[in-house]
């Protein structure tokens, strides 16, 4: 199945230029309710080897997309640390705002923070830590465009694409629409465009694709540092999805 027409429709440009591409994940669902998190150790973070997330509730994926769920690259995925002055030691602020400026730690750096200054996220009392570490989750692909774009839009278990449904409240968004109209098999055109619904159809199903205009939900942190090719929201924008140059 060739994803080429698709992707193109969606960035408006069919072109892939030289350099290298990511896609995170961010949101508040994760803000609230990954903390404490069993895989999130020292060892997990230094390693970019695909991993699953055991919490997929975390993610904001609904039963849909539950045989489509990402991988991530934890060694590569980025935190945000804020707020934080009360909850975590002085040193280890210190040491994160060595590693970055504006404290948007590199998972791999995270993971040495944690063993050097012996803060547990796996422990009950890491929960104190939510909204204070914000994970920026890297979906683990091979640094292409066109892998992020597969990643992103939950192109990358094919053949299994998600069915648009029968339900009448589903409607895409007219400019999308017709932007996928000659996207085949028809499939893939209503798999992608169920990820182009309109604001208040995205809210229990599928997502709401905002472009290369506006970034989703949990990814503004990247703003400055990356330039925005194409976003996704999830829910109530909860969470979003941020495919990056």
């Amino acid at each position: 199945m060739d994803l080429t027409l698709a992707f193109a429709a969606l960035l408006g440009r069919s072109d892939s230029p030289a350099g290298s591409y990511d896609a995170y994940y961010g949101g508040d669902t994760l803000d609230e309710f990954l903390l404490p998190a069993s895989w999130l150790t020292p060892a997990a973070l230094a390693s970019s080897a695909p991993v699953a997330l055991p919490d997929v509730d975390a993610c904001f994926l609904d039963d849909d997309h539950a045989d489509l769920a990402w991988e991530f690259d934890l060694a590569g995925s980025l935190f945000a640390i804020e707020w934080a002055e009360d909850v975590l030691p002085a040193a280890f602020l210190a040491d994160a705002r060595a590693a970055d400026p504006d404290l948007l730690v590199g998972g791999a750096d995270l993971g040495v923070l944690l063993a050097r200054h012996g803060v547990d996220l796996t422990a009950e009392s890491a929960g104190r830590l939510s909204y204070r570490i914000s994970p920026l989750l890297r979906l683990a692909t091979d640094g292409t465009l066109h892998d992020a774009m597969r990643m992103a839009t939950f192109t990358h278990r094919l053949p299994a694409l998600v069915p648009f449904g029968d339900e009448g409240w589903r409607r895409v968004e007219p400019g999308w629409a017709e932007a996928l109209a000659a996207v085949e098999p028809p499939e893939l055109r209503d798999h992608l465009s169920l990820h182009c619904l309109e604001p208040f159809s995205s809210r229990a199903a599928g997502a709401r694709y905002l472009g290369a205009n506006e970034w989703p939900t949990g990814t503004s942190a990247l703003d400055g540092r990356r330039k925005l090719l194409a976003g996704w929201e999830f829910g109530e924008s909860q969470s979003g999805v941020a495919v990056v140059a």
